[in-house]
């Protein structure tokens, strides 16, 4: 076969040589002397004969041209995946999608609570918060183009297996979205997150809190915005890269930065589901950065809750990165009794992308994780889990 393909280029080759020659010397003969206007220069003969010529390559480039082997199909980038149209939802297709998240195997950590739902983008999540009746709510980041920065707040309203809708608002300039909480107060539910990015890092270096509304846009921060000064600074250095969670009875939220090659945590007393008071820091937490791709915090009583993991090790592997996979873990650091403890996830093990995006601790300390899935199928899910004993 390859023979062949040798013989064809040459013939090709020859032609062409041919072809060429006689219409560069049909051109000579055709251009008249002494014209100065801008013109072809080009006979009708000559036009034949470049016909003839591009229908004989059109037919012989193929067998030249066309490849012993072709390059493995590259992982979609975010790039060419957040504007996609994906196929309309319908009842049928959530269904589908939803039984394609795998039942968890014997020795499994986690519990399944709601499996595959598909986001209104295929923008990779970033944090998930869920309220107090049945409302989740997950944040998306365009991090390319004209919308970088730009968030995707999708919410969720699971109604049983595969049945769920979705509508979704705009956060324009809000940042990464790295963590997202909520709280609510007198049936209002207040969403918090990072806001205001700046500099040439856009890092946010705000936290804000706004009431969801469908179908609307806020543009870099919500209804209240808090700059948060950095403890022992004076009030003369504040926290870039900052995010908020919130405590699951509402009374305390906590802010994370990294300082000094670690990870800050300022925690603030939480009145109304709105209020702190920036200067009035109730304590300080400082710990080691996460080995692993940090993915959200939260808080509960006097202990700090760390999520971190990177997707699928076969993913890791498909992007050149199989050195840099980290398993999913959870870290609790109790500031009262000055103990750290860790725990590594097992579970979801055949769940594609499997990367976490965000972690929930209730009152009573039990633990909720969402894994994201299905990015390289060209489209974005959730699945939400239990995980089985919280840390113990």
């Amino acid at each position: 076969m390859r023979n062949k393909r040798k013989e064809d280029t040459g013939l090709m080759k020859t032609i062409i040589a041919i072809l060429t020659s006689a219409t560069l010397r049909e051109t000579a003969m055709a251009k008249p002397a002494g014209i100065t206007k801008k013109r072809s220069g080009v006979s009708h003969r000559a036009v034949i004969w470049f016909a003839v010529l591009i229908l004989v390559v059109t037919a012989l480039c193929p067998l030249a041209a066309a490849p012993l082997q072709t390059q493995a199909k590259a992982v979609t980038t975010v790039k060419k995946k957040q504007n996609i149209n994906m196929k309309k939802l319908t009842g049928k297709l959530k269904r589908k999608i939803a039984a394609t998240t795998p039942a968890e195997k014997a020795g499994s950590d986690l519990t399944l609570r709601h499996p595959a739902a598909r986001l209104t983008t295929a923008r990779l999540p970033q944090g998930y918060t869920h309220d107090d009746t049945y409302y989740y709510y997950i944040s998306q980041l365009a991090n390319t183009g004209k919308h970088k920065n730009d968030l995707r707040l999708t919410r969720i309203k699971y109604k049983g297996f595969g049945k769920y809708t979705v509508d979704y608002m705009t956060l324009k300039q809000f940042g990464h979205g790295t963590n997202l909480d909520c709280v609510t107060v007198n049936g209002v539910t207040w969403l918090w997150t990072g806001s205001d990015p700046s500099g040439s890092s856009q890092n946010t270096s705000t936290i804000t809190c706004f009431t969801y509304r469908a179908g609307t846009t806020l543009r870099r921060h919500g209804q209240y915005t808090y700059r948060i000064p950095i403890s022992g600074s004076g009030g003369s250095r504040y926290a870039a890269n900052c995010y908020p969670a919130i405590s699951a009875d509402g009374s305390q939220l906590a802010v994370r930065f990294t300082s000094n090659g670690g990870q800050q945590f300022q925690i603030y007393d939480l009145t109304d589901g709105t209020t702190i008071h920036p200067k009035k820091i109730k304590k300080t937490v400082r710990v080691k950065s996460t080995p692993g791709d940090f993915q959200g915090f939260d808080i509960c009583g006097t202990t700090i809750y760390t999520l971190e993991g990177t997707r699928s090790k076969g993913e890791m592997r498909q992007l050149g990165k199989a050195s840099s996979f980290a398993p999913i873990r959870i870290r609790a650091y109790n500031y009262k009794t000055n103990s750290t403890s860790s725990r590594k996830i097992k579970g979801a093990k055949t769940l594609s992308h499997r990367e976490p995006e965000g972690i929930q601790v209730a009152a009573d300390g039990s633990i909720e994780i969402m894994i994201a899935s299905h990015y390289k199928e060209l489209y974005t899910c959730a699945n939400i889990y239990q995980v089985k004993g919280g840390m113990k």
